[in-house]
């Protein structure tokens, strides 16, 4: 086994790039800090490790962090299409394991799933600041808790070896510009410095349609301009105009300090603030009546015996936005060259808002609601690794986790005017507390064969209120607490030094979040009802696989796995006017990833994956039709193949990914698929291609979705989009 401590990594790093002269992104990927919480080469790892290198996400159009997942097998990213910042509709999942919250995602070994939903703001991560990004595949809870039923997503970022001062401006299609600026130095052999800046505003397009379901009868305007469609059921209805461009503006901001102690410690010191806010601009109307005037109002014919009521709040919808503060400090040392400690600390603040309109708001205003969700995630953990006589290296370690929640609601004279909040209408509060122990051992049973036996127990509590102010309603939750123990057995067997066959089991858990305990919300006139009471979730997973290299520099890949959830939180309605989560759901996926890649020169690669989920629903007392049914959100079927990589002064990549339909219904009951709300399955082609001009300027261009490809993710998606960048690099 090659295991690799902090100093020795350094160093394999350093003699990889004097003898290999795209050591940047390629040797570097050989090591995986992710997997064992250590570093140690992919091929011995106890897990299928995909690594993406700063030079690959520099090769293809990555402006938000999420977007370099896009082509690697197993990972199904269902994101805005125009780059936008986004918590809740940005989202990864692995291996067929649906919804954000069950993907662990970390930077630089930090989680950044936020306190209140999980959720992941891809935005609020530097893409130029990237070293490489390592996704860990199969259920990680042994070592990582909650979350990381599907895997683990680790984005580390660049260390400062030089003075170096890069600029990089864009434009493109949506009047989309994008500016970063950054700042790495080394000072006095022992202090690093990194700091960045970016600004990205977008005017967006047009995705949002307005819909209404027509209902018999006659006497109201006769209209033109409506578009007969259907619902995903295929029923009929309307599309009436669209609510506008949903224009967006982020910026961030990014400070960390590296401080060498001595040739055997080191400390840093990372700050990084988020902000984003989205609207939609003016709305658009497609009726008019017979003097050709706009109408968006009142009750109008659709067709001969078919009529709809309108209102000016059906073309509305109100802005939001996040911002976000992240502290972390993180303190190692290696003692004798052979006892690592690893200490980390952070507190993640972050505020979510988001404006609704009531009954009788206009584009120019009147009433609605501000929606003020805060929370805070404070972290701390304490890692020890050692080798304990000649065959075993122990990982053993602890931490802490706090999440807390402040939501409120509050009423708005004026939707268009965040100032004019009055009344307090509802309260919603919430904390957590996760205390974990974890430990591995790693084996050396043979020269060949690497055992990884290791477990981690989690003890967990939750206590939460609930005031509503206008209904007189207050419920306060007593503190309850539950706990879990997550196993993961591997087995790595290296017959020759080009092959490797994998096997692992293991089982994971991942707690309720404060939005599943604590965050009741009306939707229309449907209360959807927090769930105090709500148990962890469950799964149990096995897989075998392999790994292949040969001397023509092919690497061939394939793993199968099963996974196996209980207790899955799921959300059924009691009455028309009430909609709960509960423990009622049981879910299998059998599954198959198979790549390969061909390394047509020292910094040219071909490659193409597929990837196979077929998922059903075995157990679901609170929705029986469910039983027998794909899960949702889940493409069965996705590949990507693809061409990275640098020829003299070019580089860049051609990626033709497809995704496969999905179902949005438990029942499954939305089979048609090319209209609003529906995700149609899709094969696109992305291209970039890039020029360095001078030894400090570069140009590049993007297109995404090269043929223009129609098709629906639950909103129209924006066709062809092009986008040119200058960096320059002092």
């Amino acid at each position: 086994m090659t295991k690799v401590n902090g100093i020795s990594l350094s160093l394999v790093a350093a003699a990889t790039f004097l003898n290999v002269a795209n050591a940047d992104s390629t040797d570097l990927g050989k090591v995986s800090v992710t997997a064992t919480k250590t570093a140690i080469t992919t091929s011995e790892s106890p897990a299928s490790v995909e690594i993406i290198t700063s030079k690959e996400i520099e090769n293809k159009q990555v402006q938000r962090a999420d977007e370099a997942l896009k082509d690697v097998a197993g990972v199904y990213v269902r994101s805005d299409a125009d780059h936008a910042p986004n918590s809740w509709s940005n989202a990864v999942s692995l291996r067929g394991i649906p919804q954000y919250t069950r993907t662990a995602v970390l930077v630089d070994g930090v989680s950044i799933n936020n306190a209140f939903s999980s959720g992941v703001n891809w935005s609020s991560i530097a893409v130029d600041d990237i070293e490489k990004i390592e996704v860990v595949k199969g259920p990680f809870s042994s070592l990582y808790g909650g979350n990381a039923m599907g895997g683990v997503i680790n984005i580390i970022r660049k260390e400062p070896t030089k003075q170096e001062f890069n600029i990089k401006t864009g434009y493109g299609s949506n009047n989309y510009k994008n500016l970063e600026l950054s700042y790495k130095d080394k000072l006095f052999d022992s202090l690093g410095i990194s700091v960045n800046y970016g600004h990205k505003k977008s005017d967006g397009y047009i995705s949002d349609l307005v819909i209404k379901t027509p209902s018999s009868g006659t006497g109201g305007v006769d209209v033109v301009g409506q578009q007969l469609t259907t619902d995903y059921k295929g029923a009929a209805k309307y599309i009436v105009g669209d609510k506008g461009e949903k224009s967006w503006t982020q910026n961030d901001i990014g400070l960390k300090l590296f401080y060498n102690i001595n040739d055997n410690s080191k400390v840093t010191f990372d700050y990084n603030h988020h902000k984003d806010e989205a609207k939609y601009n003016d709305f658009n109307t497609y009726l008019s009546d017979g003097l050709g005037n706009p109408v968006y109002s009142g009750s109008v014919q659709l067709d001969e015996t078919h009529k709809a009521t309108l209102s000016e709040k059906d073309f509305l919808f109100g802005p939001n936005g996040e911002t976000s503060d992240k502290f972390t400090i993180n303190y190692t040392n290696t003692f004798n060259d052979s006892i690592d400690i690893d200490i980390k600390a952070s507190y993640f603040d972050n505020n979510y808002w988001y404006v609704s309109q009531t009954t009788g708001a206009v584009s120019a205003g009147g009433s609605g609601t501000f929606t003020d969700v805060p929370s805070q995630k404070t972290f701390a953990s304490a890692q020890l690794n050692f080798q304990l006589g000649d065959y075993n290296y122990i990982t053993v370690g602890m931490d802490i986790t706090k999440n807390e929640l402040q939501k409120d609601i509050n009423t708005l004279t004026n939707w268009r005017d965040y100032d004019s909040k009055t009344t307090l209408q509802r309260e919603n509060n919430g904390e957590s507390i996760t205390k974990a122990f974890f430990i591995q051992d790693t084996i050396d049973i043979t020269k060949d064969l690497i055992a990884y036996v290791g477990g981690r127990y989690d003890y967990w509590e939750t206590e939460g209120d609930f005031k509503d102010y206008i209904n007189d309603v207050y419920t306060t939750y007593e503190k309850r607490d539950d706990s879990y123990f997550s196993p993961k057995v591997s087995l790595v067997y290296l017959p020759t030094k080009s092959t490797t066959l994998r096997a692992s089991w293991g089982k994971a858990f991942r707690a309720p979040s404060l939005s599943d305990l604590y965050s009741a919300y009306y939707s229309g006139a449907k209360l959807i009802q927090s769930s105090p009471g709500l148990a962890p979730e469950k799964v149990e997973s096995w897989e075998i696989g392999f790994e292949q290299t040969f001397n023509t520099k092919t690497q061939l890949k394939a793993t199968y796995y099963e996974n196996v959830l209980s207790d899955m939180m799921y959300s059924t309605d009691v009455s028309s006017t009430l909609r709960e989560k509960r423990n009622a759901g049981k879910a299998e996926i059998k599954g198959l990833e198979i790549e390969v890649k061909q390394a047509i020169t020292d910094k040219i690669n071909i490659f193409a994956n597929y990837t196979y989920n077929n998922t059903e629903m075995i157990e679901n007392d609170s929705y029986p039709d469910s039983v027998g049914k794909e899960l949702t959100y889940v493409p069965k079927t996705q590949y990507n193949i693809g061409i990275n990589g640098d020829y003299g002064l070019w580089n860049g990549s051609v990626i033709g990914s497809y995704v496969d339909d999905m179902y949005t219904k438990d029942d499954n009951s939305d089979i048609v698929k090319d209209v609003y709300g529906a995700y149609e399955s899709y094969f696109i082609v992305n291209t970039k291609i890039g020029y360095k001009i001078r030894d400090y300027l570069s140009a590049s261009l993007s297109i995404n979705n090269l043929f223009d490809k129609e098709y629906f993710q639950s909103d129209m998606t924006p066709g062809r989009t092009i986008y040119g960048e200058l960096s320059f690099k002092f």
